[in-house]
């Protein structure tokens, strides 16, 4: 137990130190670019506490908040890196976050056919609300053309194909 306090002391300590030295300006602000990894950390946590107890169908649930921890990390960080200038464009991987840690329990926690739906549906409209957002951001500002390139293929393509009909 002592171990443990000695543990939780010093990394008070050095939060501490790290945040006076910061709030005195002698080093940058490392806060946006270290708090994503803080959350990285935890859904490693996570992700040891499932595998560590040896994988127990019981356990899996820990991995829905380490999953969705996993790819908010990941997202944050990427984020801070371009100062969330293109937050209005990936908010579906708020969705993909969660399906992502429901996904994980699914396959883990004994494939439960009824996780799929929510895992579906949360996939599904992340999807919908990020090709949307491809659109409106015109980097796939040529959709008509593909829209009508898959109709002529529906009306024409099929007839090929079933020649034997």
């Amino acid at each position: 137990m002592k171990n443990g306090k000695v543990f939780y002391g010093v990394c008070l300590i050095g939060l501490g130190l790290f945040f006076s030295l910061q709030s005195f300006g002698l080093i940058g602000n490392l806060w946006s670019v270290s708090w994503p990894i803080i959350l990285l950390f935890v859904s490693v946590g996570f992700h040891l506490g499932f595998f560590l107890s040896g994988g127990k169908k019981q356990q899996a649930g820990l991995l829905v908040p380490g999953g969705i921890l996993f790819v908010l990390s990941l997202l944050f960080m990427f984020e801070e890196m371009t100062t969330w200038s293109f937050s209005g464009y990936t908010w579906p991987f708020y969705l993909f976050a969660v399906a992502f840690g429901l996904f994980e329990l699914w396959v883990f926690g004994g494939k439960e056919v009824g996780l799929l739906i929510p895992i579906f549906i949360l996939s599904g409209l992340g999807f919908v609300f990020l090709i949307q957002n491809l659109f409106t951001f015109n980097i796939l500002s040529f959709w008509p053309a593909i829209l009508i390139i898959i109709g002529l293929f529906l009306i024409f393509g099929r007839g090929r194909h079933h020649s034997k009909e």
